[in-house]
């Protein structure tokens, strides 16, 4: 039987690059995405190669309960046990928490936190069958704060806490819960995010100077960062383990940060963030 894999979020970046390669190296993935061109293109990159059977785009919108259900229908109807659940979906709603919509910060936790759960409630008794893998996708931004993206921070705090709780609630069924927190990459939720900041910049105000020198601090880290291709090879990394690490940091770089930013008292943090920033 071959190992399959549900990885929410295949539209574009580390999804789509990961889909690909776990296709490849033999692995059957259910791949989700949210609109019908996502799902022909991801079809089309696999076209003609020896291992386009074992992808299975599936459209689903994680934060609608129908089709997190549809999606547990379809993975269901073609295995009896599931290997893993990447819970790689996932936005960026930045601004000032004084100013940010209620509306809007409700929707970044849905998408970011309770969607994460919905989609694992669904598929664990398949992982369970399997004594399967979850991982779920966070951030460096899991670990450390920065202002104007406080919204997405707190989405990823959350996710890191119910990853760390999951863990030794799933332990005795055999199921294993790993926390990826990578660093800075040119993936479409910058690009997504960046819009969103674009169209709320009327609505800064005087938050307008802090909110620019972000976003040129998001734009500088993205072109810096890793590409997808090299998160997707993280992933078959942690796959391919039979003790997988409860957190993988991912660059160096990213593990270093963390470092510092939990050895540093949090006034000087804070200097040093307000000193980059000039705010």
């Amino acid at each position: 039987m071959l190992k399959s894999i549900v990885i929410t979020g295949c539209s574009s970046g580390f999804g789509r690059a990961t889909a690909l390669r776990l296709a490849r190296q033999g692995w059957r993935v259910f791949a989700t995405v949210r609109k019908e061109a996502d799902r022909d293109s991801l079809l089309a990159e696999a076209t003609g190669q020896a291992w386009q059977e074992r992808l299975d785009p599936v459209l689903s919108d994680i934060t609608r309960p129908q089709d997190v259900e549809r999606l547990r229908e379809v993975v269901a109807a073609q295995t009896p046990a599931l290997h893993a659940l990447l819970n790689n979906a996932g936005t960026g709603y930045p601004m000032p928490l004084e100013l940010i919509a209620l509306d809007d910060l409700r929707a970044q936790l849905e998408i970011n936190v309770v969607a994460q759960l919905a989609v694992i409630q669904a598929l664990l008794p398949l992982l369970k069958a399997a004594r399967g893998c979850v991982i779920n996708v966070s951030s460096i931004g899991g670990r450390i704060a920065y202002p104007i993206n406080g919204p997405y921070h707190m989405s990823k705090f959350a996710l890191e806490a119910m990853s760390d709780a999951l863990r030794v609630e799933l332990a005795p069924f055999g199921v294993r819960v790993v926390v990826a927190e990578p660093g800075s990459s040119p993936t479409a939720i910058w690009e997504t995010s960046l819009r969103r900041s674009n169209t709320g910049a009327a609505r800064a105000g005087a938050y307008r100077p802090l909110a620019a020198a972000v976003k040129r601090a998001a734009l500088a880290g993205a072109a810096r960062g890793f590409p997808p291709e090299a998160f997707a090879g993280l992933i078959e990394r942690i796959l391919a383990s039979s003790r997988p690490a409860p957190r993988y940091p991912f660059p160096a770089s990213t593990a270093w940060m963390i470092r510092l930013r939990q050895v540093l008292p949090d006034r000087v943090w804070d200097w040093g963030v307000r000193r980059v920033l000039r705010w």
